[in-house]
């Protein structure tokens, strides 16, 4: 039996069931941007006696740290359950009367950035409706209630975005972006209202923490319970009326579905969740204009993580072990270098020596033949060993020459240890790798309307491939591009990256009704799609892009920058 999962307690009159209702799933526009560091060369000859020290003492702090996670791997996966339980909100609906306020209903929702709430549409449907009825929230701990407004709405993807102010300072909850499996294990937090039997309505006004249900993922399934095609989770954390739009968890304490539906068989007792998927709530988030916290990593069971972390610690000392083979390079390279000045040095100088020998001698033999061959000469004789003029000028420009050369030696080998070490710092300064895990940061300055988003994160490989499936076309001033027309928001969003500053740039601009059916109709026809992979791909996105630019007009009505780099 299909059950719309509007809670209420038995001193509330409970709300008629309502049919969620859906329209076709769309794929969600990722974000990217980033560049990896820049590699540390090295800068000058070090001993490599300490260079093996530091490489020791590196490859100890990574074994201990591989232990320290292994150790502590199951707890760290409780805890991130545990935070996201402090993020999860009971949503109430108020009846104003002329004899007062009253509890009409409630269910379940979890924050998704900063005063910004998800929940199920047809938990608020009542006061979208009809003006008597208000939305209010009841964080798990504070005062208690805090009055909340609806800023986006989708009963086609059963999900309602909420805004509230003031209150406890409420962290946003992680969304995975990672396609779940059958056999996964998975936690529901909510405040389902079998667990509050016998409470009156002050007791469900006051806060408490949510309750947490464990279990597995049953199937996945392209439809809604009501047959409506929204990509859905069936799993076996027990759900109840009241856990409407409260979050599903994998075991890490991400979200990877919203609880939207519970059913039970026709013939037996036994009763299944069922949750929206997290790509149904990322486009429906995106079309709000809210950027959420997102995680590109698959949760690892213990035996899993521990053979990441080992893994993880191979990889880094084979990376360390590359940079000391790198340096070392570098430094056999500065002594050849040193070698040839010393050796070209020596080399002048024997020379010079030699050739300053070989003239004396000569000069002294001549004297000695030249006083045996002739008889003596009345004009007197030049004393021993002095030179004549024209000796002592030859003398002079050997040894001269042989110095201009050990000098220019000398300054060819300093030149050539500049040269090495200015090419390593132009190396060094070189624009980093864009690819891998990216951090991205708001830029809150240079951002316009940025209210309720928040830094995100994401994964980039290959030619700007973003989360393996989305792909930016580059343009011919080194910057990637996407265009996206958004469905229900009627708009269109232009992705910039800019892969050697690092900045993400999202602008927003609103379509016309004639517009979007244009725009709708360009994209058909371009046929660029959502993979990174096959002949062509970017030469179609650079077209699909081309065409849509057209429909950009004026200044954008949202501008967002985000700063991002990778992850080490």
């Amino acid at each position: 039996m299909l059950q719309g999962m509007q809670g209420a307690d038995r001193f509330c009159r409970i709300s008629a069931a309502m049919t969620a209702k859906t329209h076709n799933t769309r794929g969600l526009g990722r974000r990217l941007a980033g560049q990896a560091p820049a590699p540390d060369y090295f800068r000058g000859r070090k001993s490599e006696l300490g260079r093996g020290f530091c490489l020791i003492a590196k490859a100890l702090r990574f074994l201990a740290a591989a232990l320290f996670v292994t150790l502590a791997g199951s707890a760290a996966a409780q805890t991130s359950v545990e935070e996201a339980e402090r993020s999860i909100v009971r949503v109430v609906v108020i009846l104003e009367t002329p004899e007062g306020r009253m509890l009409y209903g409630s269910g379940s929702g979890f924050v998704v950035a900063p005063n910004l709430i998800v929940t199920n549409a047809h938990v608020v449907a009542p006061a979208r409706q009809r003006p008597e009825y208000g939305v209010a929230i009841v964080p798990p701990r504070g005062d208690g209630l805090l009055p909340a407004r609806i800023i986006q709405y989708s009963p086609l993807s059963e999900l309602a975005l909420l805004e509230y102010r003031g209150g406890p300072d409420l962290a946003p909850v992680t969304i995975s972006t990672v396609e779940p499996h059958a056999g996964d294990g998975v936690v529901a937090l909510g405040f389902p209202d079998v667990d509050y039997q016998g409470a009156t309505g002050a007791d469900l006004l006051r806060p408490t923490p949510p309750s947490r249900t464990s279990g597995q993922i049953a199937s996945l399934r392209d439809r809604a319970p009501t047959g409506d095609p929204i990509p859905t989770i069936n799993h076996q954390a027990v759900i109840s009326s009241g856990s409407s739009g409260g979050p599903l968890l994998d075991e890490c304490g991400r979200v990877i579905g919203v609880n939207s539906w519970h059913v039970s068989g026709a013939d037996t007792r036994e009763t299944r969740g069922v949750a929206t998927r997290a790509s149904q709530l990322l486009q429906f988030l995106d079309e709000a204009g809210v950027t959420p916290t997102l995680s590109d990593e698959r949760c690892l069971s213990l035996p899993e993580r521990i053979e990441a972390e080992r893994a993880q610690t191979i990889s880094a000392l084979q990376a360390q072990n590359e940079e000391l083979a790198s340096k070392l390079e570098t430094a056999d390279r500065l002594t050849r270098i040193a070698v040839v000045i010393l050796i070209g040095g020596t080399l002048a100088l024997f020379v010079a020596v030699c050739v300053l020998g070989a003239v004396v001698l000569s000069r002294r033999r001549g004297h000695i033949f030249g006083g045996e061959a002739h008889p003596p000469q009345t004009t007197p004789h030049p004393e021993p060993f002095e030179t004549p003029r024209r000796g002592r000028m030859g003398v002079v420009a050997v040894v001269g020459g042989a110095a201009i050369a050990a000098i220019l030696i000398v300054a060819a080998g300093i030149a050539l240890l500049r040269a090495l070490q200015g090419g390593e710092e132009q190396i060094a300064a070189a624009p980093r790798d864009f690819s891998g895990s990216i951090s991205c940061t708001l830029d809150r300055e240079a951002s316009q309307r940025a209210q309720g988003v928040a830094d995100m994160s994401f994964s980039a490989s290959g030619a700007l491939c973003v989360n393996e499936r989305t792909l930016y076309a580059p343009l011919e001033d080194g910057r990637f591009r996407r265009v996206i027309v958004l469905g229900e928001s009627r708009a269109l969003d232009v992705l910039t990256i800019n892969p050697e500053t690092g900045e993400f740039r999202r602008e927003r601009y609103p379509l016309s009704d004639r517009d979007f059916a244009a725009a709708n109709q360009a994209v058909a026809e371009t046929g660029a799609g959502r993979g990174c992979a096959g002949d062509g791909a970017s030469e179609a996105v650079a077209r699909r892009n081309e065409t849509l630019m057209r429909f950009a007009q004026g200044e954008p009505s949202q501008r967002l920058v985000w700063r991002c780099e990778p992850r080490n």
